[in-house]
């Protein structure tokens, strides 16, 4: 067999693992988001033109110099795939990267006079080693279930390297990543839109374009007539809408994975009755499949109260006596203090009002919420307005937001 012209059987078996690949997610992971994978989060904040950078050019490059140069005709490039791909699962994993230089190595100079068994230790090596460097693209349960693809698409790009050169690998390469994030609606994004409407609202929920890095600016209205949210991900719309239809939780816990931006608008259906925020919440629920319920659970908190509500306490009369000071209903203030400032190193404990204050609104300093750590919010609470928080191990109710 002439090792460097007969490729066909490598080309047929990548073919059918990338079929395999894409089957099995297909089958298997009905509930699989692509948009949901943790490399959508990391791409979506760097700008468009970096992400193409890295991804269309730069990754084809780099990867296949580290994991198909060694099927260039000059044995040089036998030593620079050593490096370069021992360099890359170093990084991934020491330990990993050790095992595999040794393996590497061993293949150089045990087939050394055996091309065939050189070639096929080269393919099985790099290309499984290809595959699994890209088990952070994706969720556990789907990497596995797409881990054919990721082997196949290995195999085929080391076919164009031997069939023809490393040049035409990384083109296709290029090709391939280009399709990918094409098809993951990173470049050409879909107007997905939703309808929704109980016997108190008419709703529409619509996704937003890929910001590239922006963040975007976030925006969003409560009221008794309408709401308008945007730019929120669908856990935030379910937590936000979770705080006015429900206020017997202290705390709210949401674990949904989808990064993705919504619009959402709605106007309630009839003047005589006001939207349903609770009706809401659960067609929302329904139609994106979240689960929704409430645990009690002990924790560490820190229980928030006062030593004398009356002197700091919103009252109409005075409404325009308190310049600067802003208007802040208790909850609100707890749930800012939970979210950790960007100089705290751990995550705050959760805040949470003591029993009877939560629906209280108070005047205070917008400013201290803006401190730079918690312990000198902690401080400035106490010494202004004789706020005080206390660590305390409570049962606490818990909202959890989940997907399905």
């Amino acid at each position: 067999m002439n090792l460097r012209k007969n490729y066909r059987y490598l080309l047929v078996l990548s073919l059918c693992l990338m079929a395999l690949g894409i089957a099995l997610t297909l089958l298997f992971d009905s509930e699989r988001d692509i948009l949901d994978a943790p490399i959508y989060r990391f791409i979506l904040d760097l700008p468009l033109a970096v992400v193409f950078f890295f991804i269309v050019i730069f990754a084809p490059i780099s990867e296949e110099i580290a994991f198909r140069s060694w099927a260039c005709k000059k044995k040089a490039w036998t030593w620079v795939s050593f490096i370069a791909s021992s360099l890359f699962v170093l990084v991934f994993n020491i330990y990993a990267g050790i095992i595999y230089s040794i393996i590497f190595l061993a293949i150089i100079f045990l087939f050394k006079d055996k091309p065939k068994h050189r070639l096929f230790s080269f393919l099985i090596l790099t290309s499984l080693t290809f595959a699994l460097m890209h088990y952070d693209n994706l969720q556990p349960r789907s990497f596995y279930l797409a881990f054919a693809q990721y082997l196949g698409a290995g195999l085929f790009c080391a076919y164009f390297a031997l069939r023809f050169n490393l040049l035409t690998a990384i083109i296709v390469h290029a090709i391939n990543n280009f399709i990918a994030i094409a098809a993951m609606g990173l470049i050409f994004s879909s107007n997905e839109t939703n309808t929704l409407e109980n016997t108190t609202y008419k709703a529409t929920l619509s996704r937003v374009a890929p910001q590239w890095g922006l963040g975007g600016s976030t925006f969003s209205t409560f009221g008794v007539d309408t709401i308008s949210i945007e730019s929120y991900t669908i856990g935030s719309i379910a937590e936000s809408l979770t705080k006015y239809s429900d206020t017997s939780f202290w705390v709210i816990d949401y674990e949904v994975t989808d990064f993705r931006k919504y619009n959402m608008r709605v106007e309630r259906k009839d003047t005589n009755s006001k939207i349903d925020y609770r009706e809401l919440l659960l067609d929302l629920a329904k139609l994106k499949k979240i689960i929704i319920d409430t645990i009690q659970e002990k924790r560490l908190v820190w229980v928030l109260n006062a030593k004398d509500w009356d002197t700091i306490s919103y009252k109409e009369d005075d409404l325009y006596n308190h310049d600067p000071l802003t208007e802040f209903s208790v909850y609100f203030l707890c749930s800012q203090l939970s979210v950790p400032s960007m100089m705290e190193k751990e995550k705050t404990l959760d805040v949470i009002p003591q029993k009877g204050v939560y629906d209280r609104r108070i005047w205070i300093d917008d400013n201290v919420i803006y401190q730079r750590s918690f312990e000198q919010k902690k401080k400035t609470l106490e010494t202004r307005y004789g706020i005080t928080l206390t660590k305390k191990d409570t049962l606490i109710n818990v909202i959890r937001i989940r997907g399905e």
